[in-house]
């Protein structure tokens, strides 16, 4: 269902802990794939190949990153992560239920805590329809979820 897009641009030990938190999802059925998109280093060859995640070679910003991994990607739905910020604990209850109800719409994992930390911190990451993805230009630049998000009108899910 959910094809997970993890750039490389962590150290592999967050990545691994992305893996990890991952799992029970991917068991569940509800991650269908994690593909991490980069330059390989040390470590992170182990790491792909022990995980069953999928490797894209690139370069560039964020957004080129995410764009070749979002290439591969099989899944209805792509969850862009930002591998830097780690991810929430908590983050499949909202996804699901986002699935579930949303509509189809785009949406942008933001931070819990109070208005100004979730209007101000960088977002977790973005979800959103593979076929939303292509029709509107996909990932580029810097911020790409922002940019994305704010292309699509995305809503904000409070992780």
């Amino acid at each position: 269902m959910i094809s997970v897009i993890l750039p490389a641009v962590a150290p592999v030990h967050a990545l691994a802990q992305i893996l990890a938190q991952l799992v029970p999802a991917a068991v569940d059925g509800l991650v269908k794939e994690v593909v991490i998109a980069g330059v390989s280093e040390p470590g992170l060859e182990a790491l792909i190949e022990d995980s069953g995640a999928r490797f894209v070679a690139a370069s560039g910003d964020r957004g080129a990153l995410l764009a070749a991994g979002a290439a591969l990607a099989r899944g209805d739905w792509i969850l862009a992560l930002d591998p830097s910020r780690g991810l929430p604990e908590a983050w499949r209850g909202p996804a699901e239920a986002h699935l579930a109800g949303g509509a189809g719409a785009a949406a942008l994992l933001v931070p819990a805590g109070g208005l100004l930390a979730r209007l101000t911190a960088p977002p977790v990451g973005l979800l959103v329809r593979r076929l939303d993805y292509a029709a509107t230009g996909g990932f580029s630049g810097s911020a790409p979820e922002k940019a994305l998000a704010g292309r699509l009108k995305a809503r904000r899910l409070r992780l």
